[in-house]
C-alpha cells in the first residue's frame, strides 16, 4: 500500500474516532523504515470556545508515556552510568521503606520489579488527598501493605513508576524534570517536550490539547476505592475520608496542567508515572532512540533487546521493561486477554498507552511504529477508545508487510532491520 493510501486509513480512522465521540481530534504517525514518516491529524482541541485547530505542532497530555519516555530512558541511562543495576534491591536506594507495613516483602523489591510492574504495590492510591511532596509520598507508601509477592504477578502500578522517580533524583542529584531534559529532550531534539508546560516558552507550540473538565473520574475512583476500604484496617483511611468530602478540586476544562492527580495535586506536576507533555513530532525523535543505530541518545543494544521482550510470560500481562509486549506473542489466554497494539501487531511489538488517550505501539517484525495523541479524556473520559485502538492499529499494521523472523525472538532490535 503506498504513502496516499496509508494517509488515508490514518485520516479516516481519526474521523472515526471523532465521529462517535471517542475524542475530539488527534494526530496520527506511521514511522517505516526507509520510508519518509507520515503524519495525519484531524479535528479540534477541545469543544470549547478557545478550541483550536489540532496540527503537528499541538502539545497533548502524555499520561502514563512518561512511563516509557521519561522514566524507563532514565533507568536505563543510569545502569549505563554506573549509578544503578537492575538487581538492586529499591530499599538501597529508598531506604525509608524499611520503616512501615509489609518491610520484610518491599526488601525483596528490586528496580527490575518495578519496571516490570511486578513489584506487588499497588495499582493507585489517592495519596494526594493527604499527602504533598516526595517525602510524604515516600513515607505513604512505606504504609501500604503489596499485594502480591515480589515477582509473582504483574498489576500495573502508578505507584512502583512514581518510586523509580524518586529513586531517579536521588541517585542524580537533579530534579526528574531537569533530568529529563539533559539526558533524553535535549539531545534527542525534541523541543516541545516537558514536565509543566505553562512555564515553558516553548518554541513550536500552537495549541495545548484540553482533558477532562475538572477531575470527576479520579475523584469516582477515590470514593468507590475508600468505600472499599472501609471493612479493612487501612491506616490512612480516616484522613481520607475526612479529606475527600471538602477537596479543592480544579474546576472547568483541564489544559496545560497534568490531568492525573497524584502528579498534578500531590507532587506539582512532575512524577515518573505522569506529567509528561509532547507533540506528535517530538514522540517520533523519541522512539528513534528504540527503532535506530543512530539515534542521538544511545542506550545499550543489550538493555534494549532486554527492555522489548516480555519478562511475564507466567501471567497473562506480558511485560518488558517499562513496555508491554504484544499478547500475541503468548499463550492461548494472554491473546484472550487483548492487546492494545491490535490483533495483527506480531510477537515481537512492544508499546505502551496513556489514560487521557495516548499511545505508541512499534512492531520490529513490520518495522513500522505507530504513535497516536488523542485527548479521549475531553470532556469526560470515553470508554470507547480501546475497541478504537483495536480497530486503528489493525487498519494500519494491517496495511503493512510482514518481515519473517531471522534467529530468535530475543536478538537485539537491530538484527531485524
Amino acid at each position: 500500500m503506498n504513502g496516499n493510501e496509508l494517509m488515508l486509513r490514518m485520516e479516516k480512522s481519526l474521523e472515526d474516532g471523532i465521529a462517535r465521540g471517542i475524542f475530539p481530534g488527534g494526530a496520527v504517525s506511521l514511522m517505516r523504515k526507509g520510508e519518509k514518516t507520515l503524519t495525519a491529524v484531524k479535528g479540534k482541541t477541545g469543544s470549547g470556545e478557545g478550541a483550536v485547530d489540532v496540527n503537528a505542532d499541538t502539545l497533548y497530555d502524555m499520561a502514563s508515556l512518561t512511563k516509557v519516555m521519561v522514566t524507563l530512558p532514565l533507568v536505563l541511562l543510569s545502569v549505563q552510568a554506573g549509578k544503578l543495576s537492575l538487581a538492586d534491591a529499591l530499599v538501597t536506594h529508598l531506604p525509608e521503606l524499611k520503616q512501615g507495613r509489609d518491610c520484610e516483602r518491599k526488601e525483596q523489591i528490586k528496580i527490575a520489579h518495578l519496571l516490570t510492574h511486578t513489584s506487588g504495590f499497588p495499582a493507585w492510591r489517592p495519596f494526594f488527598l493527604i499527602g504533598q511532596g516526595k517525602k510524604e509520598y515516600i513515607s505513604l507508601i512505606a504504609q501500604e501493605q503489596l499485594v502480591n509477592t515480589p515477582g509473582s504477578q504483574v498489576v500495573y502500578s502508578d505507584v512502583g513508576y512514581m518510586l523509580l522517580g524518586f529513586l531517579l533524583e536521588r541517585i542524580w542529584g537533579e530534579e526528574l524534570d531537569s533530568l529529563a531534559q539533559r539526558l533524553v529532550f535535549r539531545p534527542s531534539g525534541m523541543e516541545n517536550s516537558c514536565y509543566l508546560p505553562l512555564r515553558h516558552a516553548l518554541p513550536k507550540i500552537s495549541g495545548i490539547a484540553y482533558t477532562e473538565r475538572g477531575n470527576e473520574f479520579e475523584r469516582n475512583m477515590a470514593q468507590n476505592y475508600l468505600a472499599e476500604l472501609e471493612p479493612f484496617d487501612h491506616p490512612s483511611v480516616g484522613k481520607w475520608r475526612g479529606k475527600l468530602s471538602n477537596y479543592q478540586w480544579r474546576e472547568g476544562f483541564i489544559c496545560g496542567t497534568v490531568h492525573d492527580c497524584n502528579a498534578h495535586y500531590g507532587l506539582g506536576g512532575v512524577s515518573g508515572h505522569a506529567g509528561l507533555f509532547s507533540t506528535i513530532g517530538d514522540a517520533e525523535r523519541y522512539m528513534e532512540i528504540w527503532t535506530s543505530d543512530d539515534a542521538p541518545v544511545r542506550i545499550d543494544p543489550v538493555l534494549r533487546a532486554l527492555s522489548i521482550r516480555s519478562h511475564t510470560d507466567h501471567s497473562t500481562q506480558r511485560r518488558g521493561l517499562g513496555w508491554i509486549i504484544s499478547s500475541t506473542g503468548g499463550s492461548l489466554e494472554q491473546l484472550a486477554a487483548g492487546c492494545t497494539g491490535g490483533d495483527l501487531a506480531s510477537g515481537r511489538a512492544f508499546g505502551h498507552t496513556g489514560f487521557t488517550g495516548t499511545s505508541i505501539w512499534s512492531d520490529p517484525q513490520r518495522e513500522a511504529t505507530i504513535i497516536t495523541l488523542t485527548n479521549r479524556v475531553h470532556p469526560v473520559a470515553s470508554p470507547l477508545i480501546g475497541p478504537w485502538r483495536i480497530a486503528h492499529h489493525n487498519q494500519l499494521f494491517g496495511s503493512l508487510s510482514a518481515h519473517r523472523e531471522r534467529g530468535s525472538t530475543h536478538d537485539s532490535h537491530a538484527n531485524h532491520r
